[in-house]
């Protein structure tokens, strides 16, 4: 698939620049703020952000309307053992029907995510140079439509805006610059607890779809994140 081999080369190409990055501090006249192989640290708090966009994945409808644009979230961790985490997050993202999509029709889908989550951090390779890390939000979103059009003006949608739940997987793999301070790749999977109908939003006026949309909202994210830990805590 060709979503997959751009995210094959997106990793790829952040692992060598990690690479290169550490061999730069091993040579340099200055004095070396870490070394490598790590100590394996772990810290209290960790902010993280992540710039990400989504690609829609179901139902067909929806994936037939929409293209992803962007999506931000920041989030705070708090480790409770080692490399195990709680934590709460937020997000904003935006999706459009464009004139690729549906001719003559440009409209937004404004996504705001809260949630709460639990994972897990684990050092990979026998430098430490690296953390892999898992983890599992469950939340609420408030989803908000506009430029949404209508050929008859007594039969207008039947909502501009929703709340629903949301459950949202994620796995990411940092590279370390310090012990503390990583940025890498980013993956998510968004499932939402509603079902995508372009006969509300009466765009089966402007395009034709299948009636059936028993599948749940749902779509892939992927881009970059850093985070920076702080408060070591003791071992």
């Amino acid at each position: 698939m060709k979503l997959h081999t751009i995210f094959i080369s997106l990793l790829f190409s952040l692992f060598t620049l990690s690479c290169f990055s550490q061999e730069d501090l091993s040579v340099s006249a200055t004095p070396k703020t870490e070394e490598f192989p790590l100590k394996k640290k772990y810290y209290l708090f960790s902010p993280r952000v992540s710039v990400t966009v989504p690609h829609p994945i179901a139902d067909k409808s929806f994936k037939k309307c929409f293209v992803g644009i962007y999506e931000v979230s920041a989030g705070l961790n708090i480790f409770f053992y080692k490399g195990l985490f709680v934590g709460v997050t937020g997000k904003n993202g935006l999706l459009k029907i464009t004139e690729n999509k549906i001719a003559d029709y440009n409209a937004r889908m404004q996504i705001n995510n809260v949630g709460g989550k639990i994972g897990g951090d684990l050092y990979v390779g026998e430098n430490n140079k690296a953390i892999l890390s898992f983890a599992v939000t469950v939340g609420h979103n408030w989803t908000q439509y506009s430029g949404l059009k209508w050929r008859d003006a007594s039969k207008p949608p039947l909502y501009t805006s929703y709340e629903t739940n949301l459950i949202e997987p994620e796995t990411n793999i940092f590279f370390l610059i310090e012990s503390n301070f990583a940025i890498g790749a980013t993956v998510s999977y968004s499932i939402f607890d509603s079902h995508f109908d372009p006969y509300d939003l009466n765009l089966n006026e402007y395009s034709k779809f299948s009636s059936n949309n028993s599948v749940s909202t749902q779509y892939l994210s992927f881009g970059f994140g850093f985070y920076y830990s702080i408060v070591p805590k003791k071992r």
